[in-house]
């Protein structure tokens, strides 16, 4: 026993002992071990000073990130100490834990920290990101800074919430997920962009799209399956940067980059099916509409031989669903292949991807074929090397038909096929109801309109650091696109008989060369931190296409050169370019108060001589109040971060009047594309204007950002006020002038609102729920317009009038009243100023000409966000997303054909909703005025019956999702798997009677391509 109770060296192992010193040892472990058993002793073991230091054993391991991708410098300590390790480039770990150690603290940047108990065998332990934000490194484009440094308003949105909805376009898969970022669509046909509109619309006819950076600099190919994270820069201060392209706010894409260690492997498939979803909108059978029309005939007086003689009840034999023959079950289809990998040296990211969507129209879809190259190359600890190459080809096939609209419009009592089972040519039918005479089955046979599209771009990147805090990048950007378009309609077919067959080719392509240029310095002195950035660019743009299309083709030859006539031949040739200046100062100081200023200036050879050059600027600041010493006393409080900014960005995105930009808008030129006797002739196209210059937007924000119960809750909040001036309006001119307008600086808009974002870890256990729920309020208000006008009438804003106070896209129509009990009238709103009380008189008129035009809401939303709820148990994972918006008024437009009161009684009609009815005798209260063949006094035109409530809340998705435990799949060896299924665009609640009340910003709706609901079973797989 003498050797238990001697004091040992802490530092002895038992590999530094003799045989005989071995053999002590374990003879005094026995012999404590017997003395532990016998209860009367235990006080006495206790006080021994036992050297369990030579008790030892190894323990290993691999430290893997969710997808199963190891963690190179993952520290594995021993609790209670500070002995520990890191892992190696394959995530793995070696470790000599000692005595009766027997858990161990891993931890990783940027993942939450565990800790695993010790077993047998090899420990296989994966960390999942954490919810702690005050340190998280956000890609800010030009730079990349930790997000308790940044002074504006950002927020950055990683691929797993990206990827939860299946879709072709980076853009839609922003819906619902960041605040005060709008995204709408018109149209649910594969490969339509979507319309997003960050804090409002600024402009009234200038280009109002956000600007995408990809990797650094501005442009590029952002291919879904490749994108890392995505960073919505919204204010002043985060944007100024790109200056005169920033004024609608700006979206930073990164890619996915290859990490040193052993060469990755991530196949990621899915496919589904989606299916035709009208909404709340129902077409009317044969017999349906047959007896709305005989009960209409019979209340005007008919008896049933003259109801048998205009409507002969043979009709009610054919009931055609044109939509059974128009939609169709949509397949969709996903596969990628990501090879990533390299060493200390060199790293490089492999991404491969086809995606196919087969519309839910017949003949509509699209396959896309994308491949990326991300390389990375470390020649020295100074010098660095980086180059991307992306490209994309995209085939798509439109409607060559007419079948989206026909399959609403066409009447059930026509025959789409024969007894035979061909399809049937109205022009030649015994019998045809409607009005078209065209049966898209019969065109479908002979017609089509396609399209190719291809995308190719090559970044290089060379950045020098000459100092630990001085470096120097240089990133040069190439890009080539080139589309073609085919659409031909064959003289078999009812759309190509009119002009002997046609067809139309289309050929574009652009160029853009890009180089930008940062010397960036960056250094701590104490407490004190100072950044700074000073950057040159330059960019060359370069477009042009040509079209022809010609008549007169002999059946199926659809060659160009065949045809007959020449109906048109054009061809266009543009190029710009922009020169820019900018540089960025931070400072910092205790990591608790931060500085930010910025300033740019840009030239533009869109704009006018005299102002081909503005400046712009911004300075932010923000405070962690948190690291002050009073608040020590409130610890439930994690982070509060107090920020503010103010700056100015612009738009040099000018419109011509057909929508299409302008490259020249500062100079006089004329177009040559016309002759007299066979010599060339011009005419004026356009008066420039030499002091054309940039919109300018100026936002002031101010933003709080707090957490609390240790991250449990975090709600970042943010006030903001922009006002955008000098708007790129085309202002008409009269007739003598030459030109229908000119392009001039006119007018001021203005947008106020706040954002709200809130993430709650609602549980944390094994069983973990997390809530992330943003919304988002924005007033716009015209302020001012040209010539000190009240109001202005733009011809595409179409029932919307631009007036000063009142929000940009504010319908002006007539008033609808309602339906007359008397007689079935529909009647419209009068509104007569009373020369003695200065008040308006209200009546009203059954005449549509004399009702009175007046301002009737808006089509802006007043709020709209998202909620996405996570669910997780152990393996299983079930996530839910809402989108939502509230308040805006659009215009339904198919009821103007399909609920026309019998103006188009050769189209079919729309069933009545709930709660409709329509007036048949006097004395009636009905909501639908008497039906007329032909049309009752107008009432199918427009007014404010048609603008109803947009409101709306969209299931948007649900996915399940297990991923098989690491350990079960060693033995199959691979390192990832994961099994889902999925939903998109489950349900919609709302009031709307239309098909969908998701629009884009001008909130008309119409005949739409419907959103699909889709089904999708998928697999990922990681070795």
């Amino acid at each position: 026993m003498k050797l238990l109770t001697q004091k040992k060296p802490r530092d002895l192992v038992i590999n530094n002992l003799s045989h005989k010193e071995i053999k002590l040892t374990l003879l005094s472990l026995l012999a404590l071990t017997f003395q532990v058993s016998t209860a009367s002793t235990i006080k006495t073991v206790a006080s021994y000073d036992i050297n369990l230091s030579l008790v030892q054993k190894v323990v290993k391991g691999q430290v893997t990130d969710e997808s199963g991708a190891p963690l190179l410098g993952a520290k594995i300590l021993i609790k209670g100490t500070t002995i520990g390790v890191q892992t190696d480039a394959d995530g793995n770990f070696s470790i000599e834990v000692l005595g009766n150690n027997n858990t161990l603290v891993v931890s990783f940047i940027g993942m939450e920290e565990q800790e695993v108990t010790i077993g047998v065998g090899l420990l296989k332990i994966v960390l999942k990101e954490t919810g702690q934000k005050l340190d998280e490194v956000i890609v800010m484009g030009y730079t990349t800074q930790k997000s308790n440094k940044i002074s504006g308003s950002v927020a950055v949105v990683k691929a797993a919430q990206l990827r939860d909805v299946t879709e072709g376009d980076v853009g839609k898969m922003l819906q619902g997920k960041v605040s005060g970022v709008f995204v709408g669509s018109s149209s649910g046909q594969p490969g339509s962009a979507p319309v997003i509109r960050i804090r409002g619309n600024g402009t009234v006819t200038a280009g109002s799209d956000p600007l995408y950076v990809v990797d650094g600099v501005i442009g590029g190919i952002p291919n879904p399956s490749d994108v890392e994270s995505m960073t919505i820069l919204k204010d002043a201060a985060s944007t100024t940067l790109y200056g005169s392209r920033a004024a609608n706010g700006v979206i930073v894409v990164t890619t996915k980059r290859g990490k040193a260690g052993k060469t990755l492997f991530d196949f990621r498939t899915s496919t589904g099916a989606g299916k035709l979803d009208n909404g709340n909108f129902k077409l009317m059978n044969s017999t349906q509409l047959y007896d709305t029309y005989a009960r209409a005939l019979s209340n005007a007086g008919n008896d049933p031989a003259q109801i048998e003689a205009l409507l002969p009840a043979s009709r009610k034999d054919v009931n055609t669903n044109w939509q059974d023959i128009a939609y169709q079950n949509g397949i969709n289809t996903n596969y990628e292949l990501n090879i990533s990998g390299g060493n200390e040296k060199t790293r490089f990211y492999i991404g491969n991807n086809y995606y196919k969507e087969d519309g839910i129209v017949v003949g509509t879809g699209i396959d896309r074929y994308s491949f990326r190259l991300n390389l990375d190359h470390k020649v020295s600890d100074k010098f660095k090397l980086s180059a991307n190459i992306a490209s994309t080809i995209t085939k798509s096939n439109n409607s060559p038909d007419g079948a989206l609209g026909e399959s609403y419009t066409n009447l059930p009592w026509d025959k789409a096929f024969d007894e035979n089972g061909n399809a049937i040519n109205p022009n030649t039918a015994d019998e045809w109801f409607g009005r078209d005479f065209s049966n898209f089955a019969f065109e479908r046979q002979y017609n089509y309109n396609r399209s190719k599209d291809t995308g190719l771009e090559g970044l290089f990147k060379a950045e020098y650091s000459f100092t630990k805090s001085l470096s120097f990048s240089s990133t040069n950007r190439a890009e080539y696109s080139y589309g073609f378009n085919e659409n031909y309609n064959d003289v078999r077919s009812t759309s190509g008989s009119t002009s002997n067959g046609y067809l139309y080719n289309y050929n574009g392509s652009s160029k853009s060369y890009l180089t930008s240029n940062l010397l960036k310095y960056d250094r701590t002195f104490g407490n004190h931190q100072v950044q700074a950035l000073l950057g040159h660019e330059y960019q060359l743009n370069q477009d042009q296409y040509s079209d022809s299309d010609k008549s007169g083709f002999l059946p199926g030859l659809d060659v160009l050169s065949a045809g007959a006539t020449v109906i048109n031949s054009s061809g266009n040739r543009n190029e710009n370019k922009f020169l820019s200046g900018f540089m960025q100062a931070n400072y910092n100081y205790s990591d608790k108060y931060y500085l930010t200023t910025s300033f740019r200036r840009d030239g533009s050879s869109r704009f006018g001589s005299n102002n081909q050059f503005a400046n712009f600027y911004a300075v932010g600041g923000s405070w962690i109040v948190t690291k002050e010493s009073f608040m020590e006393s409130m610890p439930v409080i994690s982070n509060l971060k107090l920020r503010s900014s103010y700056g100015t960005t612009g738009n040099a995105d000018i419109k011509k009047p057909d929508g299409n930009l302008n490259y020249y808008g500062g100079i006089d030129y004329y177009s040559v594309n016309s002759s007299y006797n066979g010599a060339p002739g011009a005419t004026l196209f356009q008066i420039g204007n030499k002091d054309l210059t940039w919109e300018k937007s100026a936002t002031l924000d101010i933003g709080l950002d707090v957490s609390i119960l240790k991250d449990r809750i975090t709600l970042t909040t943010d006030f903001y006020n922009k006002k955008t001036t000098d708007l790129l309006f085309n202002v008409p001119q009269t007739s003598n002038v030459g030109v229908g307008s000119i392009t001039q600086n006119i007018g001021s808009v203005k947008n106020v609102g706040f954002e709200f974002g809130l993430n709650t870890k609602n549980f944390v256990g094994e069983f973990k729920w997390n809530t992330d729920f943003n919304i988002a309020f924005n007033k716009n208000e015209i302020t001012e317009l040209y010539n000190n006008l009240s109001f202005i009438d733009v011809p595409s804003f179409g029932a919307q009038r631009l007036i000063v106070g009142q929000d940009m896209h504010t319908w002006f129509t007539r008033k609808w009243v309602g339906v007359d009990p008397a007689n079935g009238d529909p009647l419209w709103e009068v509104q007569t100023l009373n020369a003695q009380t200065g008040q308006m008189d209200i009546t009203t008129t059954n005449t549509y000409n004399k009702a009175t035009l007046i301002a009737l809401g808006k089509a802006t939303p007043d709020f709209f966000g998202g909620m996405r709820n996570t669910f997780s148990y152990k393996g299983f994972e079930l996530s839910t997303l809402l989108n939502f918006s509230y308040g805006s008024e659009i215009y339904n437009n198919s009821r103007a054909l399909f609920d026309s009161d019998g103006a188009y009684n050769t189209y079919n009609m729309m069933q009545l909703h709930d709660g409709w009815n329509r007036w048949e005798k006097p004395g009636d209260i009905a909501t639908h005025p008497k039906l007329v063949s032909g049309g009752n006094k107008n009432s199918q035109r427009g007014s404010s019956r048609f603008i109803e409530d947009g409101s709306f809340l969209r299931l948007r998705n649900v996915t399940l999702s297990y991923s098989v435990p690491v350990t079960l799949l060693e033995r199959i060896r691979l390192r990832s798997l994961r099994i889902s299924v999925s939903g998109d665009n489950l349900y919609t609640w709302t009031k709307f009677s239309g098909i969908d009340p998701e629009v884009d910003d001008f909130g008309t709706v119409g005949t739409k391509y419907p959103f699909a609901k889709k089904f999708l079973l998928g697999l990922q797989l990681g070795f």
